[in-house]
């Protein structure tokens, strides 16, 4: 036979306009530059055209294709943003 539980041992809930409250706050982390690349992959189709740029470009620069992509990126989100 089960046990009557009783209420005494049950969290206290949060109305809802307190649980909306908390929500609005803003959250703010540092994110590290350094950490490790599996947050977001991203597909990036290219043209035969375009994808001779980037190899002729990786080549003359030493870097491999993703490397000269993210660095082309940040490069040009420091100029936006900045």
């Amino acid at each position: 036979m089960p046990k009557p539980h009783s209420r005494e041992h049950l969290p206290i809930t949060p109305t809802l306009n307190e649980f909306i409250h908390q929500t609005d706050q803003p959250v703010t982390v540092a994110l590290d530059p350094n950490a490790s690349r599996k947050f977001k992959t991203v597909s990036l189709p290219l043209n035969e055209y375009e994808y001779q740029w980037l190899i002729e470009a990786c080549q003359k620069t030493g870097r491999s294709e993703k490397n000269f992509i993210r660095y082309a990126m940040m490069r040009y989100a420091e100029d936006v943003l900045k």
